[in-house]
């Protein structure tokens, strides 16, 4: 669908609410903008985005520290519904912008999800100072989704020198050479990786290289062989930046020229900093070629292992060989197991004897504790979630304790991942309460239009080191829990830009707001004993002209 069209609709269905909420009440009809009981002006709610089915919540951690990042990051969508993927003003974009390390986005609401016809796409992420990254999705349901993309920081990558046990491999024409000893005993000591890597440079590849002023390194094979007795603990330094930190997680492989949801693991992603031969920086492979092989040294070896490529949907593990013609060359290595993984899953329903919404965090393990992915849950007491692409084994859920409402959570241990219902009982912290926000948010413009949100969001105590809380709201109401007395941030990521809200958990024994703010607030209390606070708020971003409002 072109995004003109798609924008259109979402207009449309913008205008047939207002009508139908104006003409539910046939008094109405006579002042469809004056309160029926005060004669006040009223103001029309124009959008909720609640007929988007899938709402995306797409998060960029740093892969060392887990930490959201916080520098401009470009993102893409890309493979079979690629252009499915939407702002919430309808509209497709060549690439996404964002410097606070979150994207909200959705799917276009004419494209139906389901087993039979799954979506599937691909992100890939540039952000300053961190390598780029890809990872591909296949999502056979409708619903809120949140996805994590892990971007090691280029200056947390180890440097590595090769050039040690350097010598001739078969047939006497090429250097053959791994990491330099020291550093084999250096990485020893903090769990050796169960996989090595060699490089391989022939001698017709020597005689091609040049250095920084263009001459060539070498006039002849004897020149070079000579310069290579002479010292072969110095003749050749090859320096790779690489890390290695990464979690396992589920992704997207090409097997036999197919899409399959696999267990995947990055092992090592690197790249070529600096080759110097005989004292001499290479400036130049001049059509020479830098061969690299990788072993893996442990058994039982993993069902699929190699260089791995990203294309446009999905990762080609190509092989223990690959080859460069270039200096500026980066790798990636991986394992994956072929075995396959059930397109649905387990189903666990989250439940609480309070009215609240939730975002809970869960790694996830199997039983000889090998982390294999992370899944995140999102929604409103009770809910029931059906897990995705699982593999079909016993597993243990270990969830984070990152919310301070609840106490922690004890693990899930499921016999069959690719089965049966679970339940998990979520208890608050003492002392927390109930509170239900309702939301309406008003163009700076305009005060007939406004906007009661569909939308992830997230709070905390303001000024607190607590982390931010998701919490999901819909038609502008969300429950949520807090501790009484507090000053609280409710946060809306719209485009780049957070929007605020303000308030504070104190009240009168009838339940009516105390203190002052920057938006229009007043409170009440409901039947069912909760405070229900009511939030009127101006954007102070464009979020209307966005709209096309």
């Amino acid at each position: 669908m072109k995004n003109k069209s798609l924008k259109t609709i979402i207009r449309s269905l913008t205008v047939l609410a207002v009508f139908a909420a104006i003409s539910a009440c046939s008094s109405y009809l006579d002042n469809p903008l004056k309160d029926r009981e005060t004669g006040e002006d009223i103001n029309l709610l124009i959008i909720d985005f609640n007929f988007f089915e899938t709402r995306i919540s797409v998060k960029l951690t740093d892969a060392k520290d887990g930490s959201l990042l916080n520098v401009p990051a470009t993102l893409k969508f890309t493979g079979e519904n690629g252009n499915d993927i939407v702002t919430f003003t309808g509209e497709k974009r060549p690439e996404f912008l964002t410097s606070q390390g979150q994207l909200e986005v959705t799917v276009d609401p004419n494209v139906s999800i389901s087993e039979n016809a799954p979506l599937q796409f691909a992100v890939s992420v540039q952000a300053e100072g961190y390598n780029s990254v890809s990872k591909g999705f296949q999502f056979q349901s409708e619903g809120k989704k949140t996805i994590e993309l892990e971007l090691s920081k280029t200056e947390d990558e180890e440097e590595s020198d090769y050039g040690d046990d350097i010598g001739f491999g078969d047939g006497d024409t090429s250097l053959v050479f791994s990491v330099l000893q020291n550093q084999q005993l250096k990485s020893a000591q903090v769990n050796e990786p169960p996989y090595k890597v060699q490089y391989e440079i022939s001698i017709a590849s020597f005689l091609k290289f040049k250095d920084l002023n263009g001459n060539l390194l070498f006039g002849s094979t004897e020149e070079l062989l000579e310069a290579y007795n002479a010292d072969k603990a110095n003749f050749l330094k090859l320096t790779i930046n690489k890390f290695t930190d990464y979690n396992p997680e589920t992704d997207v492989l090409d097997i036999d020229g197919q899409r399959v949801s696999v267990l995947f693991h990055k092992l090592e992603t690197g790249r070529l900093t600096k080759l110097v031969v005989n004292n001499i920086e290479v400036a130049s492979l001049n059509g020479g070629t830098i061969l690299s092989r990788c072993i893996y040294t442990e058994t039982p070896a993993p069902d699929m292992f190699g260089f791995a490529v990203f294309l446009t949907d999905r990762w080609n593990i190509t092989g223990a060989d690959t080859a460069y013609t270039s200096l500026n060359f980066s790798y990636t290595l991986a394992k994956a197991s072929t075995e396959p993984l059930c397109s649905i899953g387990s189903q666990i329903t989250f439940r609480s004897g309070v009215i609240s919404s939730f975002s809970i965090d869960a790694d996830v393990y199997d039983m000889e504790d090998n982390l294999l992915t992370t899944i995140n849950f999102k929604g409103n007491f009770p809910e029931t979630f059906t897990v995705e692409n699982t593999p079909q084994k016993a597993v243990k859920l270990i969830f984070r304790n990152n919310n301070p409402a609840f106490q922690p959570l004890s693990p899930l241990e499921i016999p069959d991942f690719c089965s049966g219902s679970y339940e998990v009982q979520v208890t608050p912290v003492e002392g927390y309460a109930e509170y239900q926000i309702v939301l309406k948010a008003f163009c700076p413009d305009n005060p007939t239009f406004a906007i009661a949100p569909t939308y992830s969001g997230e709070f905390k105590i303001k000024g607190s080191e607590n982390p931010w809380q998701g919490a999901d709201m819909t038609g502008g109401v969300v429950d949520l829990l807090g501790f009484p007395g507090q000053e609280y941030q409710y946060r809306l990521l719209w485009e780049n830009e957070w929007e605020y809200s303000t308030l504070v958990t104190e009240f009168d024994e009838n339940g009516n707001y105390l203190n002052p703010s920057g938006s229009k607030i007043r409170s009440e209390r409901m039947d069912d004993g909760r405070i229900r606070i009511y939030i009127e708020h101006i954007f102070s971003q464009n979020v209307c002209d966005d709209l096309g409002w």
